[in-house]
């Protein structure tokens, strides 16, 4: 009874700490979110302009990204309203989804308590208290992947035929959701496929065929965009491949951004635990961790959310600290609801970020850190701030005038391309969005144009911006300054009409 109150209890602080959160926040989404969420309205609009006919065109509305995340926030658009907030509500499910199969897993490996008690840890972990009040895939696809992993250990090797068929939905929906999602689950299915290599044949035939929905005709996205992601991480600095730094990147990365030291520490003592005393069952979850560390080492371009699917294994691992010792619990979950509130509302009285060790200098640098309550200054505590992307579009356009292009030079997030072009989809804004990248583009495939006085924008965001500035000061014959205003975090814009003489 005790690990079901302790489920249930995680689970409504979790939901209701993020919709409080969501109340609060009033900012755009940026970047990756914000095309997430215009893929998803284009999702919505197509069936709803186009019923059964508009599935069919799903594969396409998402490239270069699989379609079932984005379909999913189109449903919660559809029932509640075309807003943000509906958007960051399409994680709720998922909370529940990543919950009970943690639990799952753990019961074949763990007590009851102990079950219960990796599920809520996984729940609280920083890194996926951030995500879950993100619009971004890897909430979800940690989810998947978890459920895939619980779906796997019930075919019990691939006998059970029901549960071999489920693990085949899953697994195709698991695909449908991020590409990444074989690397964590290869290794683990190989493992149990060799006590039924024929059912294991027809459950990949289950994955294969609902995957072929978007994976066939999505071929030359996904190539276009594993080659410009290899570009950004040479931007960002990311290390090699094969590098020492490249090796580490991920641990450091655990450490420093998805649980911080304290619960790192207990993650050490767990695996300590466990390699004295392992056992058959705990392989398909170090099998788990192995595939997907070794999958992502792949891609140059890192990230920690990337490695978001790891951490339901570790924290399975790190629930053998308290199987014995049940009298950590309490001590462990009031430092997990401390530090649930320290990465979600802040605490003024503390330093933002404490250091363990510094990462390696570049344009990103991923520290080894005791806490931090903000993730590279963009996820945090909640804000109620005006970006003033709406005020640009109703500035330069009208609802009944003509299609106007509007230029956008920074990628300061949140006030960025993305945002512009989300923002102009949900409120129907005659509007196209361009990014010039050169001074000919500023004048050729623009009517208005936006710079910053200030910052641009993280270098490997805003490539070259300087030209195109300096050329639009220095032709005031050619932009006229309409209007010039500040953001929330001080830079300041200014908005051109561009002549076209």
């Amino acid at each position: 009874m005790r690990h079901r109150i302790l489920l249930a209890a995680a689970f409504v602080y979790l939901c209701v700490s993020n919709l409080v959160w969501i109340a609060r926040d009033t900012r755009p989404p940026f970047w990756d979110m914000a095309a997430h969420q215009s893929a998803a309205l284009r999702i919505l609009n197509a069936v709803g302009g186009e019923g059964i006919t508009g599935l069919a065109r799903v594969p396409s509305l998402t490239l270069p990204y699989p379609p079932l995340y984005h379909s999913i926030v189109a449903i919660f658009y559809a029932v509640f309203g075309k807003t943000v907030d509906a958007a960051q509500y399409a994680n709720l499910p998922a909370i529940l989804i990543l919950l009970l199969a943690t639990h799952g897993i753990g019961r074949t490996v763990l007590t009851p308590l102990g079950a219960a008690f990796s599920a809520v840890l996984v729940s609280f972990y920083p890194m996926l208290a951030w995500l879950s009040r993100e619009t971004l895939i890897d909430y979800w696809l940690t989810s998947m992947v978890t459920l895939a992993i619980w779906a796997l250990l019930r075919t019990r090797r691939f006998s059970h035929r029901g549960w071999t068929i489920a693990f085949g939905v899953i697994a195709g929906m698991g695909i449908l959701t991020k590409w990444t999602f074989p690397f964590f689950i290869a290794l683990p299915f190989l493992w149990f496929a060799g006590g039924n290599w024929k059912n294991a044949a027809a459950a990949a035939g289950i994955v294969a065929l609902i995957g072929a929905f978007w994976y066939l005709p999505a071929r030359p996205a996904l190539l276009e965009l594993l080659r410009i992601n290899s570009g950004d991480a040479l931007a960002k600095g990311d290390p090699g491949r094969w590098s020492w730094q490249a090796l580490v990147f991920y641990i450091r990365a655990l450490e420093g951004y998805q649980i911080f030291l304290p619960l790192f520490a207990a993650l050490i003592a767990g695996a300590a635990i466990l390699a004295r005393r392992f056992e058959e069952p705990w392989t398909p979850i170090v099998l788990w961790i192995a595939g997907g560390w070794a999958g992502l080492l792949l891609f140059q371009n890192k990230d920690p959310r990337y490695s978001a699917p790891l951490l339901p294994a570790i924290a399975l691992i790190t629930a053998n600290v308290v199987e014995r010792r049940h009298v950590l619990i309490a001590p462990i979950v009031a430092l997990l609801a401390f530090q649930h509130y320290l990465v979600s509302f802040g605490v003024r009285q503390l330093p933002q970020t404490v250091v363990l060790a510094r990462g390696v200098e570049g344009p990103l640098s991923w520290d080894w850190n005791v806490y931090t309550q903000q993730y590279l200054g963009l996820w945090g505590r909640p804000a109620r701030e005006d970006w003033r992307i709406e005020y640009v579009l109703k500035k330069v356009s009208s609802p009944d005038g003509p299609p106007v292009r509007l230029g956008v030079v920074p990628e300061i997030p949140r006030f960025d391309s993305s945002a512009f072009q989300f923002y102009a989809a949900l409120g129907n804004f005659p509007v196209s969005l361009s990014r010039p990248f050169n001074p000919g583009d500023a004048v050729a495939n623009s009517d208005y144009i936006l710079i910053s006085e200030r910052s641009q924008g993280p270098r490997y965001a805003a490539p070259a911006t300087a030209p195109v500035n300096d050329y639009i000061l220095s032709h005031p014959e050619r932009f006229e300054v309409l209007e010039r205003f500040p953001l929330p975090n001080g830079d300041i814009i200014r908005l051109y009409k561009v002549g076209h003489s």
